[in-house]
């Protein structure tokens, strides 16, 4: 039975600070859940598969955290559960920077109390540099598509099973044909001055422009969209609906997935999607604590989530499957993936944010 429970983030982080830093970071020897799963990789894969259920049905728990929210994550682990009924599953659903932090305390204090967390790779530094994630190598891999292998981790720490774009679109009824952007560059062009918006400084999307322009590129463009006048809002769901109102011309930074639902539902809606830019990846995966207390159901589940019944749910709900086809984005728009941001880099981007757009902009209040 799935079982839901609340999490409010605060409490064991508090217990771990008194652990020194060189203590966090040390080398580690493999743990006893990396040993079996090296164990399991040897064995054919009929076996390994019987070996994994067999045990999974003998520990019969997992406690699992879902960085989706609300009825998506629980109808997506309800098929799991409708398939391997003999697991207990308890659930958690907070935001992927909560998850995080929630993984790192608890290990840190030593309580290993959670099986997996699912969340964006942008957020997992602190778990990878204090080596909390399972070195996890599974053949369910080999289902990823071509054009997704390199949302791979070398090192087998994480399993990506979706993504999200970061895109561009426009309002078609406020922007002329010849002027519809068709690169990141145009909205630079005058006819949007004032008329684009973002959300407040995001880390992941311009480090994902970093991938798509290099460091040279990136500052040229934001030096001409902070002269551009940009809009800055937080609120992606919120500055789309704007967009589409007429209240502004453009988006940079969506998630293109809004727009697509509200244009299937209504096709003269104002919203057109930019296809020809080059997107930003953030990469939805999974990893297991190399501490887990149930290594043989963390298995199954993060095998699962490849599998076509979890694909499809997730190509059904508008999200990117790695391993099914995309429900929406053309077989041929090009996307750049990136993983972690060192604090160097961050730093770096934030520097570059505040000088071309912070008192360049309009800000206005949005979704807190």
């Amino acid at each position: 039975m799935l079982r839901i429970v609340l999490f409010a983030v605060a409490t064991i982080a508090a217990a771990a600070v008194s652990l020194s830093e060189a203590n966090a970071q040390a080398a580690r020897q493999p743990t006893a859940v990396e040993k079996l799963y090296a164990e399991l990789n040897a064995l054919p894969a009929a076996e390994r598969q019987k070996r994994i259920e067999d045990g999974a049905k003998k520990e019969g728990k997992l406690n699992f955290i879902h960085t989706w929210r609300g009825s998506l994550a629980r109808n997506h682990l309800r098929l799991f559960e409708k398939r391997y009924p003999f697991i207990d599953i308890e659930m958690v659903d907070i935001g992927s920077q909560d998850a995080a932090e929630r993984l790192v305390a608890e290990e840190t204090v030593g309580r290993h109390l959670t099986d997996i967390v699912s969340l964006a790779v942008a957020d997992m530094n602190d778990i990878l540099a204090k080596d909390y994630s399972a070195h996890y190598a599974t053949p369910a891999a080999n289902l990823i598509y071509d054009r997704y292998k390199s949302f791979l981790d070398p090192q087998n720490r994480w399993l990506p099973f979706y993504w999200t774009e970061h895109g561009m679109s426009y309002n078609p009824k406020m922007i002329p044909a010849a002027d519809a952007p068709k690169d990141w560059m145009d909205l630079c062009k005058p006819v949007f001055k004032g008329q684009v918006s973002f959300d407040p400084f995001e880390v992941r999307f311009l480090a994902g422009l970093w991938n798509v322009m290099g460091e040279e590129k990136l500052g040229q463009w934001l030096k001409c969209i902070g002269e551009n006048k940009p809009i800055i809002q937080r609120g992606h769901t919120q500055r789309i609906n704007l967009m589409v109102a007429g209240d502004h011309a453009a988006q940079g930074d969506n998630y293109m997935y809004q727009g697509i639902q509200m244009k299937l539902k209504t096709p003269s809606i104002a919203f057109e999607p930019v296809w020809s830019a080059t997107m930003p990846a953030t990469i939805g995966a999974m990893i297991i604590n190399a501490n887990t207390p149930h290594p043989y159901a963390s298995a199954l589940l993060v095998d699962w989530v490849l599998s076509e019944e979890s694909q499809k749910y997730t190509a059904e709900q508008f999200r990117g499957p790695v391993a099914y086809k995309h429900p929406y984005i053309p077989e041929d728009a090009k996307i750049v993936s990136f993983t972690t941001v060192d604090d160097a880099t961050a730093d770096k981007l934030a520097k570059m944010w505040d000088r071309y757009i912070t008192g360049n902009a309009t800000e206005r209040a949005g979704t807190p």
